[in-house]
């Protein structure tokens, strides 16, 4: 992720000298970028344990591929079961 690359930039850059206001705020931004990032994977891997629980495997299927986007950089939101929010780009 970008925001991972540039967040470990700034924390090396703040080890030889105190960050500038700009680059605090864009620390925050990341920061926050990264916590939403958690936050949806958190959610999905929540929803896969469920569809397996259920023995659901179209549902733990299209919530993997939701995993996978979001791992892959694309930005997908965790959907309620048999919604079709997130489907393939060809």
């Amino acid at each position: 992720m970008p925001f991972h690359v540039r967040m470990a930039e700034l924390f090396l850059t703040q080890r030889r000298r105190p960050l500038t206001d700009a680059e605090v705020l864009e620390m925050t931004h990341c920061m926050a970028a990264n916590a939403n990032y958690c936050w949806e994977l958190v959610a999905l891997q929540n929803m896969s344990f469920a569809a397996y629980q259920a023995g659901d495997m179209q549902w733990l299927h299209e919530v993997c591929a939701q995993i996978d986007a979001l791992e892959d950089g694309q930005t997908k939101r965790p959907g309620r079961k048999g919604t079709d929010r997130n489907k393939k780009s060809q």
